[in-house]
C-alpha cells in the first residue's frame, strides 16, 4: 500500500456503523465524500474495521495519521483531581467489563476536565496495521468541547445529545462540568424521564432555565415535543445552529472535523 504523507483518516466507530472521512489538514473539509460501512452482526468491532479496510477501495493505502472517535463508555473528572497513575483503578471502579482494554485519557481544556475511556487492544492493532499513528477519543467529546466553550453562565442549560441509541445528558457551570452522564435511549419515555430527572436533580427551574436537545434518534422529535409541556425554554439544536455545513454526518464527527481536539 502507498503511504499518504498529508492526508489524515478520521474514523467514527458507532453502535452499528463505521464512518470514514479523509482530510488534508486539521480543520479542513473532507477531501472526498465520507464513507459509511454497516457493521456485521456477530463480528467484533475490530473484525468489522479490518473488513472495512479490506473491502472499501478508498481505504486501500497506509495512512500517516488517524483520528478515532469511538462510541465507548467515558467519564469526565476535574483536571485538578486527575492523577495518571490512578486512571485504571478509577475507571475500573466506575465501569466493569473493560479488562481487555487500554484505559486512555484526553484533556478537555475548554472545560478544565480530563476524560477517561477504554479502547480495546484488538481495535488498536487493526488501526496500527493501517495507520502510522493514531489518537482516540469518545464520540461525545467534540460536542462537550463545542458547547462548553460557548457556555456563558447567564442561564443554566441542560443538554441532551442523542446518538447510537444513547442519550448523553450534561450541563456546565463556569466552563466546567456540572453534570455528565449517559443513558440508554432506545425507549422514548425513558429518554424523557432521564432528561427531566436530571433537570430536577440540578434544581433547575422550568420557567427560567433551558433544556436543549440535539443529535438524532427515531423518537427524538417526540421527546422534544413532550419537553415543551414541562420546560418553557426547551428547544432543538440542529446542525445549522452549530455552524455545520454537512448535516449528513453525525454531529460529533462533523464538529470534530471543523474543530479537531488537539
Amino acid at each position: 500500500m502507498a503511504t499518504t504523507d498529508k492526508q489524515t483518516l478520521t474514523i467514527r466507530i458507532g453502535r452499528s456503523t463505521l464512518t470514514f472521512a479523509c482530510t488534508e489538514a486539521a480543520g479542513a473539509p473532507p477531501t472526498a465524500t465520507p464513507i459509511s460501512y454497516d457493521m456485521k452482526g456477530g463480528m467484533s468491532v475490530a473484525a468489522n474495521l479490518r473488513e472495512a479496510f479490506k473491502t472499501l477501495p478508498a481505504l486501500h493505502r497506509h495512512w500517516a495519521h488517524a483520528h478515532v472517535l469511538a462510541d465507548v463508555q467515558a467519564m469526565a473528572m476535574p483536571e485538578s483531581e486527575y492523577h495518571a497513575g490512578d486512571a485504571d483503578l478509577l475507571f475500573g471502579h466506575t465501569f466493569s467489563g473493560h479488562e481487555r482494554e487500554t484505559i486512555m485519557s484526553t484533556h478537555l481544556e475548554a472545560l478544565h476536565a480530563v476524560v477517561l475511556f477504554g479502547i480495546g487492544t484488538d481495535l488498536q492493532t487493526v488501526v496500527a496495521d493501517h495507520c502510522s499513528e493514531a489518537d482516540y477519543q469518545p464520540v461525545t467529546l467534540p460536542v462537550w468541547q463545542h458547547l462548553g466553550r460557548q457556555a456563558d453562565g447567564l442561564r443554566a442549560t441542560l443538554y441532551g445529545y442523542f446518538h447510537d441509541d444513547k442519550l448523553d445528558v450534561f450541563a456546565f457551570r463556569q466552563q466546567r462540568f456540572r453534570f455528565c452522564n449517559s443513558f440508554s435511549a432506545t425507549h422514548p419515555h425513558d429518554a424523557l424521564f432521564y432528561l427531566l430527572s436530571a433537570f430536577t436533580q440540578l434544581g433547575m427551574k422550568a420557567e427560567r432555565d433551558a433544556l436543549v436537545v440535539l443529535g438524532t434518534a427515531p423518537h427524538a422529535q417526540w421527546v422534544e415535543e413532550q419537553l415543551k409541556d414541562y420546560v418553557k425554554r426547551s428547544r432543538h439544536l440542529g446542525a445549522a445552529d452549530l455552524g455545520i455545513a454537512d448535516s449528513h454526518l453525525p454531529l460529533d464527527m462533523a464538529l470534530h472535523l471543523q474543530h479537531p481536539q488537539p
